[in-house]
C-alpha cells in the first residue's frame, strides 16, 4: 500500500513527524505546507538529506498555500499557535480555531475523501470543529495518545520492568481532564496492585497522574516544545489507519453523550483501522465513565469558546 500524506504546519512537531514518516514503507508521497516563506521547502530538503544515505526514495512536495494540497489519503494538521510555559492548551482555542478553520475550508474541497488527523491544540475541541466543518466520519485527533505513552513510560521506569511488559491507557481530554484508566492497566498481564504494597497504591496512582499531566510543561519550559514523544506516539495512530491494524489505542473521535448537545471528540480507547471502533466503553468502571463524560463536557465548553471567536 502506498499513501500520499499531507502535513499542514512544518514547525517542530510537523517536521519531526514528516521525518519519521519518511521511514514508513507505506508512505509514497509527502506533501508539506506552511505559510512561513520557504519553511516547508527547507524542511523538505532537510528530510531528503536525512533519508539519502538510507537509500530511501520518496517524493516530497512543499507549498506555502494549503489549498494546493490535492487528493491526499491523509491530511495531518499541526499548524497553529503552540503552548508556552504557563499557558494551557485551552488558552489556545480562540487563535487556533481561526487557523484550523481557514485550513479546513481551503483543503476540504480538494480532499473530501481524506482522513483528517488533528494534532493542533486544544486538539479535542479542534477535532470536533473539523468534524463539524467537514461532516466527515474520517476525522481523528491525537486525544490522550501522549498521556498513554507517558503513563507507560512512568510505569516502566518506576516499577523497573521493560516497556513491552506494560499495557496502559488514558481516556478523556488531552490535558487537564485526562483520565488514567487504571482498570485497563496491566504489567506482565497483572494488575498494578500486584507490584505495590497495599498502602502505596493510592499515592502511586496520584504521582503517576501528576507526571502525565505536568511533564509536557516541564519539557516545553526547557526544550521549547514536545517533539520526539509526539512524533513517536502519533505515528502509531497513522500506522493504525494506514495498515488497518485493529489495535486498541487512545485517540479522539466523535462520541455522543446525553450531557453534550453535539458529538464531541474525546478519548475512549478503541480499535483503530479503516473503520474506527468498537470502543472499550463497556468494560470501563463507572467512575471512569463519569470522568470521561465530565471531560467531554469540558471539551464542549472549549469548543464553544473557540467557535464564538469565528463568529466575531
Amino acid at each position: 500500500m502506498e499513501l500520499r500524506i499531507a502535513i499542514i504546519g512544518t514547525g517542530r512537531i510537523g517536521a519531526a513527524l514528516a521525518f519519521k514518516l519518511g521511514f514508513e514503507q507505506y508512505v509514497d508521497e509527502l506533501v508539506l505546507a506552511d505559510v512561513i516563506p520557504k519553511l516547508a521547502s527547507m524542511v523538505k530538503e532537510d528530510i531528503y538529506h536525512g533519508l539519502a544515505l538510507h537509500g530511501i526514495s520518496i517524493d516530497i512536495f512543499a507549498y506555502e498555500d494549503a489549498s494546493k494540497v490535492r487528493e491526499a489519503d491523509m491530511v495531518i494538521i499541526t499548524a497553529g499557535a503552540t503552548r508556552k510555559p504557563g499557558i494551557s492548551r485551552r488558552d489556545l482555542a480562540e487563535k487556533n480555531f481561526k487557523v484550523v478553520s481557514r485550513i479546513v475550508k481551503a483543503l476540504f474541497p480538494h480532499n473530501e475523501d481524506s482522513w483528517f488527523f488533528v494534532i493542533t491544540n486544544p486538539v479535542d475541541a479542534l477535532s470536533t470543529l473539523v468534524s463539524q466543518l467537514t461532516k466527515s466520519e474520517k476525522v481523528v485527533g491525537t486525544g490522550t495518545c501522549l498521556e498513554s505513552a507517558r503513563l507507560r513510560a512512568y510505569l516502566s521506569r518506576t516499577l523497573g520492568v521493560p516497556m513491552s511488559s506494560v499495557d496502559a491507557y488514558v481516556g478523556g481530554e488531552h490535558g487537564e481532564q485526562a483520565v488514567p484508566l487504571w482498570s485497563m492497566v496491566s504489567v506482565d498481564g497483572k494488575a498494578i496492585e500486584n507490584f505495590l504494597k497495599r498502602q502505596d497504591v493510592a499515592n502511586y496512582k496520584e504521582e503517576a497522574e501528576k507526571y502525565i499531566k505536568n511533564i509536557s510543561s516541564e519539557i516545553i519550559s526547557v526544550q521549547g516544545a514536545t517533539m520526539w514523544g509526539s512524533a513517536g506516539a502519533f505515528i502509531e495512530i497513522i500506522r493504525g489507519i494506514a495498515l488497518n491494524t485493529g489495535r486498541v489505542m487512545c485517540f479522539s473521535m466523535a462520541h455522543r453523550f446525553e450531557e453534550v448537545p453535539i458529538p464531541i471528540h474525546v478519548t475512549i480507547p478503541a480499535k483503530i483501522g479503516k473503520k474506527l471502533g468498537p470502543t472499550t466503553w463497556d468494560i470501563l468502571l463507572e467512575d471512569e465513565k463519569r470522568a470521561i463524560i465530565d471531560a467531554a463536557k469540558a471539551i464542549y465548553e472549549t469548543y464553544n469558546r473557540g467557535k464564538r471567536s469565528l463568529d466575531l
